[in-house]
């Protein structure tokens, strides 16, 4: 039986994360803005982004090298950006000397003056990430941070975007909004001539002649951003808070029985799914319980092998085939609900009699009307990065009412 305070687990996390994000806009939007010209500039002048992050926030890392690599902006560059996350070989060798030296070691055989970095944290700032920051500080780089509170005053990097709330959780939410306005709004300041075109992006663009009017738009265009962050969230708790504690309590149900979490996506949702992996397997809050979890966008050897033998629609219904078992779950990310490779390994999985669970976006897309979709929770717009902002927020408060009923 359901208990009585999973639908409060998910009304509380939901109302939690909005207040941080609000509170967090409504400080540190002109930082933000500032930060973009800056980036900007760097780009400009041939510079590239590398990004670091621990645990959860490796994940975070490798979502925004993909959102600045491939932007969703039909038209708009592709600016070179790298998380040194990705490889793990290369991570795990670095640190064998010295641990805190895993990021260092890259960037010093990467990195340029005109360079960026940027850490993401959570819960304080990691010394591989702190260490890697002094360090690219000193050759002259821009050093960028987000992160949650920090104990002292010192300034560790050149721009530094803390969010000021003690959940982990709650950190990285907001952590995605903030980085997601940064791969929005720096394209303004070196598309000037093409200002009219980024309408949807900065209302504010034909309006803007020098540096400091694009820095103001930007500054308005990030407040409406949070705004729009905000009321998405506040619509799929609308919409899908009873069915978000009603999930939650069938996952801890397949959990308690030995069952694993199988999750997947595409491109910025392939990273979700990793972060969806990584909060069970290291869970950030230390009262929870460790959650078996596998990401399937993990191993580039299968996924590579899968898509050119049988077809790129098939690389995570194959593997479903290898490690789903009857009690375990399913969790598929698709901003469009529409994601072939997410369909076919949704339908693989419910004929293995595993639950099946999907977060979209829009309408819904194919795994909305699919009955092979046990549970889909849809955040009600066209716009990717509010929608897998709001996904972050559906899946937190979905893993807290897993561990609440795990826990009773």
């Amino acid at each position: 039986m359901m208990t009585v305070t999973a639908g409060s687990v998910v009304q509380q996390h939901f109302a939690r994360s909005i207040a941080a994000t609000s509170c967090f806009f409504a400080t540190e939007a002109a930082a933000v803005a500032e930060c973009c010209r800056q980036m900007a500039e760097r780009f400009t002048r041939g510079g590239s982004l590398f990004v670091m992050g621990e645990g959860a926030q490796a994940s975070d890392a490798q979502h925004v090298a993909v959102e600045f690599v491939h932007p969703i902006i039909v038209g708009k560059r592709a600016l070179p950006a790298l998380a040194l996350t990705s490889d793990i070989g290369v991570f795990t060798a670095s640190g064998r000397g010295t641990s805190d030296d895993s990021f260092a070691a890259s960037l010093r055989a990467l990195a340029r003056p005109i360079d960026i970095v940027l850490g993401i944290s959570a819960a304080g700032v990691e010394p591989s990430v702190r260490r890697a920051i002094s360090e690219a500080r000193k050759r002259g780089l821009l050093t960028v941070l987000i992160t949650g509170p920090v104990a002292g005053a010192d300034r560790l990097a050149d721009v530094e975007l803390r969010v000021d709330d003690a959940s982990a959780l709650i950190v990285q939410e907001v952590s995605e909004t903030i980085y997601h306005v940064l791969w929005e709004l720096v394209h303004v300041f070196f598309e000037r001539d093409d200002a009219q075109q980024l309408f949807a992006y900065l209302p504010l663009a034909s309006v803007a002649t020098s540096n400091t009017d694009l820095v103001s738009a930007v500054e308005a265009s990030t407040r409406q951003k949070a705004r729009d962050a905000c009321a998405l969230r506040t619509a799929m708790l609308d919409a899908c808070g009873p069915r978000l504690a009603e999930a939650g309590h069938a996952m801890a149900d397949r959990i308690r029985r030995q069952g694993r979490l199988l999750a997947f996506g595409n491109g910025g949702s392939a990273t979700d799914a990793q972060d969806a992996a990584a909060d069970c397997l290291a869970p950030p809050d230390s009262a929870w319980q460790r959650v078996p979890a596998m990401a399937l966008t993990n191993d580039m050897g299968v996924v590579t092998a899968i898509g050119n033998d049988v077809g790129f629609d098939h690389v995570f219904s194959r593997q479903v085939i290898a490690f789903g078992r009857a009690h375990d779950v399913a969790l598929g990310f698709s901003t469009s609900g529409a994601s072939r490779n997410i369909v076919a390994a949704m339908t693989e999985a419910k004929s293995r009699g595993l639950l099946t669970v999907a977060m979209t976006g829009g309408d819904g897309g194919e795994l909305a009307r699919s009955a092979a979709v046990d549970y889909c929770f849809t955040a009600p717009s066209d716009h990717l990065p509010r929608i897998q902002e709001a996904h972050a927020t559906a899946w937190h408060a979905l893993l807290a009412v897993v561990q609440e009923e795990l826990r009773s």
